[in-house]
């Protein structure tokens, strides 16, 4: 009994090592089919999208990749936690705080036109072509450019991009103390995706519509038609259509973005990968790490112009997922850089200047840098470049340089093919100025200056000649100034003889007591002498002046003569006597003449002196009852210096006119003398 039980016992003890065995075989077949079958199915995914990977090994900075975007080139920009990085399909460019970078934590990046907006942990970076312009600030979560206005969602509210600085925007404090994750504008409005709740505006600066739509952790707003597609961080996604919010619930957690990719919605998860739903929000399938990729922490997705999907993750990179069915586009090409004798024009917008770049004759060195971007063929891509008529032949190189060029317009154009499709051409305008020993001007200044000094010596020539002539004029000219000399000598001096008896009879009435004559003598003979004084320092006086001195010297001769005389100075003017201006001392050398000569021998004598104006010309008239002029040249004995005055003031008269203009006559009745008559004109002056 016992030998029976011992042997049933070794038999199941056999028995259950034999069923052990054979489980364990079958085990291990099938965990070797199902890790065949998974490895299949995920090859058979990564040939069917034509998945890469793209980490450190193939120039990455770093397997952190926050964000992407595409400029208008054709750049691929990556936001990392090391820099900003570029890629053209070839290569990996990183740009950090060396380059000129505000920080190394890019947080994201946002192209446009040809300008690239970079967001960090401590504010804005602008790029363009002439490099970095840092704006400091808070953290930066998102970038929203609207009507050429460009806001910022960051860590604490929202800020616009100003000239030089970032600029808060107040709305309520419930979003300017908050983090904003997302800005959109559907047109209408701005919506506005905060770690609190989702808000409407109808405008950032100064709403008038400030609407609370929900409370929730909000993370991404996408614009689907009339319809806001808003993404919560635990809570699925929020339809908001109108008032009315749907909520779509998700299998995907920690939601931290929703795009629109090939007409199906990717959400994307911090630790869930990627979930699409179709344009109903079905589930279609994952993209995890269970199917296709190596991680799950996903931090953005971008579809490029080429329709390939790049896929940023937080720990392992960079994924790309290529079309099927590539959109092999127009391909767009762009001026990079433009430098003039090695130097950056980075003073003006190279890729949109209107106007035509104005350069001197020394900056004839130009050269220019161009690019065409093409991820799925970046070896592929020919460039060619015309200035103004010639064309050059299509080349790899993507650059010129245009040496010695000479003076004139140019106009620099370059295009770039991809296979058969050619871009659009770009323009640039310049204009190099005309050396200064080229210009007409110059060469016509030139040719003057040498028909100047060819003047100058043929001037010399004559000059020579006319030497003798000159010295001629000399002498005539120092004569003339002799006789100036002496006309202005004249002015300043009387006669002796009548300064003499003047100051006899002053003498003669202070010894006759009689004071009343006296007195008036002294004030006419003061006056005459003042009037004198003063005339003589004068070019010119009126006519008025001239006839008082006239009467106050007349009047000191009828005194100390011994003969009485009568005068008379008669005005037939048509404009006032104070108007009309002579030379001075002009008329009383011939009424002292007329009173020493004429009729100082005759008893009553007479002496009337008469101004008009005739044909713009002042005539004077002197006229006495003296034994005229032809008897009174017989007398003459000892009046020199009268004779002298006499023909100078005759001088002077003749010089006022260049015609016949003074006669000097004897005036006669029954053939009997009469008198002498002297008439005189000069042109006609005023003082108006």
């Amino acid at each position: 009994m016992k030998f029976f039980n011992h042997t049933i016992t070794t038999t199941t003890s056999k028995i259950n090592f034999v069923l052990k065995a054979h489980m364990l075989q079958i085990q291990n077949f099938v965990c070797t089919f199902l890790c065949f079958f998974f490895f299949g199915i995920i090859n058979s995914l990564a040939q069917n999208h034509h998945l890469k990977n793209f980490s450190k090994n193939e120039g990455l900075p770093s397997l952190r990749i926050q964000n992407c975007t595409q400029d208008n080139t054709g750049y691929l920009w990556l936001a990392s936690n090391k820099g900003l990085v570029q890629y053209d399909g070839n290569e990996f460019v990183t740009f950090t705080t060396k380059n000129g970078l505000i920080s190394n934590n890019v947080t994201i990046v946002s192209a446009k036109n040809y300008t690239l907006f970079i967001g960090t942990d401590k504010g804005l970076s602008i790029k363009n072509h002439s490099g970095f312009q840092n704006l400091e600030g808070n953290k930066i979560n998102c970038i929203l450019t609207v009507n050429n206005s460009t806001f910022l969602g960051t860590d604490k509210g929202i800020v616009r991009v100003r000239e030089g600085y970032l600029s808060p925007i107040r709305t309520n404090f419930q979003i300017d103390l908050n983090l904003i994750n997302d800005i959109q504008f559907d047109g209408n409005f701005y919506w506005i995706a905060t770690n609190k709740s989702l808000w409407k505006l109808d405008k950032l600066i100064n709403p008038t519509l400030l609407k609370r739509i929900d409370l929730d952790n909000y993370t991404s707003i996408l614009i689907e038609n009339k319809t806001i597609v808003a993404t919560s961080y635990n809570n699925g996604i929020k339809l908001i259509t109108g008032d009315a919010i749907k909520t779509i619930t998700t299998t995907a957690q920690n939601i931290t973005e929703i795009k629109k990719i090939d007409n199906q919605f990717w959400i994307v998860s911090e630790n869930d990968g990627i979930e699409i739903l179709d344009i109903n929000f079905n589930f279609e399938r994952s993209i995890n790490k269970y199917n296709t990729l190596n991680t799950n922490q996903i931090t953005s997705v971008f579809q490029d112009i080429e329709k390939n999907t790049w896929i940023s993750t937080s720990n392992n990179g960079l994924y790309l997922i290529k079309t099927d069915s590539p959109t092999q586009k127009k391909p767009a090409i762009a001026f990079e850089n433009i430098s003039v004798v090695y130097q950056s024009l980075d003073s003006i917008n190279i890729n949109n200047y209107p106007k035509i770049l104005q350069l001197q004759p020394d900056k004839n060195h130009i050269s220019f840098y161009f690019k065409t971007v093409d991820i799925n063929n970046p070896n592929n891509i020919e460039y060619r470049y015309k200035l103004n008529n010639q064309i050059s032949p299509w080349t790899t190189k993507n650059s010129v340089d245009l040496a010695y060029l000479t003076p004139g317009n140019y106009t620099f154009s370059a295009q770039s093919r991809i296979g058969k499709s050619e871009s659009t051409p770009i323009e640039f305008n310049f204009f190099i100025d005309t050396p200064l020993y080229k210009k007409k001007w110059f060469i016509a200044s030139c040719f003057a200056i040498v028909c100047l000094v060819l003047g100058i010596f043929i001037w010399l020539y004559i000059r020579k000649i006319q030497a003798k002539n000159k010295a001629k004029l000399a002498k005539l000219q120092l004569e003339n100034h002799l006789l100036a000399l002496e006309q202005k000598a004249l002015q300043l001096q009387m006669n002796p003889h009548f300064i003499f008896n003047v100051l006899n009879g002053i003498k003669a009435l202070g010894n006759s007591g009689n004071l009343t004559e006296l007195n008036s003598t002294i004030s006419k003979f003061a006056t005459l002498l003042r009037g004198v004084l003063h005339n003589s320092r004068q070019e010119e006086i009126s006519l008025a002046e001239e006839i008082n001195t006239l009467k106050n010297y007349i009047e000191l001769e009828q005194q100390m003569n011994s003969n009485t005389f009568d005068y008379t100075i008669n005005t037939q003017l048509s404009v006032d006597a104070e108007e009309v201006l002579i030379p001075p001392m002009l008329i009383q050398p011939f009424v002292e003449n007329s009173i020493k000569h004429g009729i100082s021998s005759v008893k009553n004598g007479k002496i009337d002196i008469n101004f008009s104006i005739k044909n713009d010309f002042l005539y004077c008239e002197i006229l006495d009852n003296g034994i005229g002029i032809h008897q009174s040249k017989k007398l003459k004995k000892t009046s020199t210096h009268q004779s002298i005055a006499l023909n100078i003031t005759q001088e002077r008269i003749q010089s006022l006119s260049k015609e016949s203009t003074i006669s000097i006559s004897e005036t006669s009745e029954n053939n009997k003398v009469t008198g002498t008559k002297i008439v005189f004109k000069i042109p006609l002056k005023t003082d108006f």
